[in-house]
């Protein structure tokens, strides 16, 4: 362990507040090739991810091997295998990677004050906000929306977006969270499935049915069965996707019940053709989609407007769903 620590001592010596940064760290081509490889423990893999060649690779790892005069990495035949040295330079360099990543997404972004990045669920881009994109152009003439759809969270306090829509956040410390409009959960299944699955009258049918589970809503379906009074362990058949949309794609090819959020379903078109409600007469539990920005940014121009293009697009999908109901009944 002495030995390490004082191999790391010079390893680190490239930090010295002495020196200059410019001519004694490690270049940035250096030290991404040096993560990859380390990740992947294939300099052919880092190729692939980096587009670069292997032998590419191998160089700026040879490089900055002796730039900090240690050896990173034990080379056994095709494999490599990172030495004791290269683990914790490899912690460090990671760290600092990623650090570098968001400050420069923050940079980019706190740049250019006319614009803003909202970060939505798939699902809920399509049905809610791409309908809505003319009024946000028409009624904000000179600042820039850009919409990210991911079904990860998106770091706000890191400056990865400027606004989430997302469940929950309502916790977390230097955030501002608003509830836009509330969802609850709906079973959902294609005809040719329930044609060929056991009878559901009940909640604790459910035992006896495959439930699509989505990893943007996880969690939902042991609540919604709980509120139920059903055991979630019970209900052991059961199909985990990535997306929402996944989820109705699957449901709507008959693999099983989905439940979806209610009212937000009702405009996907599959609704009342491909996929029909379930269980009616069920508990529903209710939860807040929500609007979550930095508190320090709340009352800035930008994010007022897109917050309230967002109130507004929320109650236009309302609005279409009534619009739908009341066009069913007539």
């Amino acid at each position: 362990m002495r030995g390490i620590v004082s191999t790391l001592k010079r390893v680190f010596l490239i930090l010295d507040e002495n020196l200059s940064f410019q001519n004694h760290l490690p270049s940035l081509a250096s030290l991404t090739a040096f993560e990859s490889a380390a990740r992947h423990l294939s300099f052919l893999k880092a190729a692939d991810e980096l587009g670069r060649t292997p032998s590419a690779i191998s160089h700026s790892v040879r490089t900055l091997e002796a730039q900090l005069d240690v050896q990173l990495f034990l080379r056994v035949g095709r494999t490599v295998q990172l030495t004791e040295v290269g683990l914790v330079y490899c912690d460090a360099v990671r760290g600092t990677l990623r650090t570098l990543e968001k400050a420069t997404q923050a940079a980019r972004r706190s740049s250019n004050r006319d614009c803003v990045t909202i970060s939505a669920l798939p699902f809920f881009t399509s049905t809610v906000l791409l309908p809505n994109l003319a009024k946000f152009e028409a009624t904000n003439p000179g600042l820039e929306l850009k919409i990210e759809t991911s079904n990860s969270f998106a770091d706000i306090l890191n400056g990865e977006a400027d606004i989430a829509l997302r469940f929950g956040e309502k916790n977390a410390k230097g955030l501002m969270c608003e509830p836009l409009l509330n969802v609850s959960g709906l079973p959902v299944a294609s005809q040719q499935y329930l044609e060929r699955s056991p009878e559901l009258t009940c909640p604790d049918d459910l035992a006896h049915h495959d439930l699509i589970h989505d990893r943007p809503q996880q969690g939902s379906w042991k609540r919604w069965l709980e509120r139920n009074g059903v055991q979630a362990q019970s209900t052991s058949n059961y199909l985990m996707l990535d997306s929402i949309l996944s989820a109705i794609d699957a449901a709507e090819n008959g693999h099983g019940i989905m439940l979806a959020m209610d009212p937000l379903i009702r405009l996907h078109p599959s609704f009342g053709n491909r996929l029909f409600p379930l269980l009616s007469n069920s508990e529903s539990l209710s939860l807040a989609y929500n609007f979550v920005c930095q508190e320090k940014h709340w009352e800035t121009p930008r994010i007022q407007k897109a917050y309230r293009w967002l109130k507004d697009c929320a109650a236009a999908a309302l609005q279409m769903v009534e619009q739908q109901v009341v066009s069913a009944s007539s």
